[in-house]
């Protein structure tokens, strides 16, 4: 609910209240998490909480743990069967008889609260039951709901198709700054989306269908908004510890990544024309990771006299830019300024000359 929220409600949100140009195009994931949403609307028209009973994966792994449950809901000779527990039960644990299906009962003990003679207790499930009591240390087979063979092997075609859309990234994500590292951020993350809801970029967005049980985890694109140097929002919501709280001063002294330039397609290390968008971004942002340097360039055969020997030494020298790794924390400003100008702009490039890399996550600016 909480995603198909995010996707609806958040991208409607986004685009009244800022720009429609920040909303990204509806990929795959956003139709799929939509689609979930309706979904899980629509299944309840075959039975009350049908998905919490037929179709919740915590639900499945809660009701098979119950089966070593020290507790059991028992029913007392007294019951006049007017069918009140049956009706008030929300998950179908009550069978006909008034016996219970051990493996649908939540305890949630509706039913207790319903029963007009007191017929119904909750007692240690190996104590011996007073006089007149329905005995139920057995669950009945029925109970535990023994699939078919339909069922056995449309259980083992599901796990292998999960198994096949597990698959590691291409390359580690550019995780919101302040994760923990990798491993433990995927054990503590919960996909709540709460990082992705406050970004004011939007910088964070959750990761696609292409990253099988890793989907709907959060990731920076620095290509379509930069990290602000006064922005932690992110790191003062998430509720499992995935991302550490850090005030604005640690925040801006811890990286995401590491931004790397590729020489063959930036415009001043190709010589194609002097360009500085990058170090005008990294210096207003104050972290001064971007260094204009001169280099040299080939410049090839001029003919005699065409040009004197100051315009050709002029020619053959330019100001690139090159990144000081120390200083660098991985906020992308740099990348969203030159996919904005030269791939979305004057769309002279097919990618962005800088990208950010998920190197150096975590380590500490001096």
């Amino acid at each position: 609910m909480t995603r198909g929220y995010i996707f609806m409600l958040g991208t409607l949100q986004l685009g009244l209240a800022k720009n429609w140009g920040m909303v990204r195009p509806a990929a795959g994931l956003y139709i799929f998490s939509i689609g979930c949403f309706i979904l899980i609307f629509l299944v309840g028209i075959f039975g009350r909480r049908f998905w919490c009973r037929s179709l919740c994966p915590s639900g499945a792994l809660f009701s098979v743990a119950s089966l070593s449950r020290l507790v059991e809901r028992r029913v007392k000779d007294s019951c006049v069967e007017c069918g009140r527990c049956l009706r008030a039960c929300p998950f179908d644990a009550i069978r006909p008889d008034f016996r219970t299906r051990a493996i649908e009962c939540t305890f949630c003990r509706s039913c207790e609260a319903v029963c007009p003679v007191d017929a119904i207790e909750y007692v240690r499930r190996w104590r011996s039951g007073p006089a007149g009591a329905q005995p139920q240390a057995a669950v009945p087979r029925a109970a535990l709901a023994i699939p078919s063979r339909r069922g056995f092997l449309v259980a083992i075609a599901g796990g292998a198709a999960g198994a096949l859309a597990v698959r590691p990234p291409a390359a580690p994500y550019l995780r919101p700054p302040g994760s923990v590292p990798e491993p433990a951020f995927l054990d503590l993350c919960v996909r709540c989306g709460e990082c992705v809801k406050v970004c004011p970029g939007p910088v964070l967005h959750m990761t696609g269908l292409e990253a099988g049980l890793t989907a709907w985890t959060p990731v920076a694109i620095p290509s379509w908004a930069g990290c602000h140097p006064d922005c932690n929002f992110c790191t003062q919501v998430c509720p499992t510890g995935a991302i550490r709280p850090l005030s604005i001063e640690e925040k801006r002294k811890t990286s995401m990544g590491l931004a790397e330039i590729d020489a063959r397609i930036c415009l001043p290390h190709a010589g194609a024309r002097d360009c500085r968008l990058c170090f005008d971004e990294c210096e207003a942002a104050g972290y001064r990771a971007i260094a204009m340097r001169e280099i040299k360039l080939p410049i090839g055969e001029i003919p005699d006299g065409l040009f004197s020997d100051l315009e050709i030494e002029a020619m053959s020298h330019i100001q690139a830019p090159f990144i000081v790794r120390e200083a660098c924390v991985g906020c992308g400003l740099c990348e969203y300024r030159c996919h904005a100008a030269f791939v979305k702009g004057e769309r002279i490039l097919a990618r962005s000359a800088i990208r950010v890399t998920a190197e150096d996550a975590g380590r500490r600016r001096a």
